[in-house]
């Protein structure tokens, strides 16, 4: 029991100091290729998504209201809580519930932080929802790749122990948190390489939680009820 907990805390650190770090990797990237040459990129792909009022795919935009909500901070800690508190109080499974709250703090203050040193300004566009704060990475981007793909995996985990097949979900999974990050470029309130650094970011954190995962599952009887 020992050795799990050690192991689950291992990589539960390298996955926040990795989800931290890469973002900076990539930063730092985008200054070797050329900042102005990024902005370009960026620039010709919002041309390319971010809808007019003459848009035939104009009339998306209240679904995409409703996807882009679902990464907000408050709706995204009522999911938390309401995750943690299941796993936690009813089902006494505490190292799903904790992986929960972490991934929420986790990919909230890590986000916080970066922006906060990054700084960089949001696209100079009529933003289709009120926004504010700084653009890189994506907050919503990474709360779909890291917070909601940790109960992805979970669940994915849980399925798999009753000999379920996780393909229909995690494919369902998946189109929810690329539709998540897709929203944040039609809405015009993220770059492309934002919501590209952001789901990198969560990606990294959720591969170490899968570490975790596929030790627990594999050592821990009581993971397979």
């Amino acid at each position: 029991m020992l050795k799990n907990k050690n192991h689950s805390l291992i990589w539960t650190s390298i996955g926040f100091a990795a989800s931290f770090i890469v973002i900076f990797l990539i930063a730092f990237l985008f200054y070797i290729l050329g900042t102005d040459r990024i902005q370009e990129l960026d620039i010709r792909i919002q041309e390319l998504l971010f809808p007019s009022e003459t848009s035939s795919y104009y009339a998306l935009l209240p679904l995409m209201r409703v996807i882009t909500s679902f990464g907000s901070f408050h709706y995204s800690l009522m999911v938390a809580l309401a995750f943690a508190c299941y796993y936690i109080i009813y089902r006494s499974r505490y190292l799903e519930g904790s992986i929960v709250l972490l991934s929420f703090l986790g990919m909230w203050g890590i986000n916080a932080l970066s922006k906060y040193i990054v700084r960089r300004e949001r696209p100079d566009l009529d933003f289709l929802i009120s926004v504010s704060g700084y653009s890189f990475p994506s907050g919503h981007a990474m709360v779909a790749a890291g917070f909601y793909g940790s109960l992805l995996l979970i669940a994915v985990y849980s399925l798999k122990q009753k000999k379920g097949d996780p393909m229909l979900l995690t494919m369902i999974g998946i189109t929810v948190i690329f539709l998540l990050g897709f929203s944040r470029i039609y809405l015009g309130v993220h770059y492309p390489s934002d919501v590209l650094t952001g789901f990198t970011s969560g990606g990294v954190w959720v591969l170490c939680i899968n570490k975790v995962f596929r030790t627990e599952f594999a050592l821990s009887p009581s993971m397979k009820h």
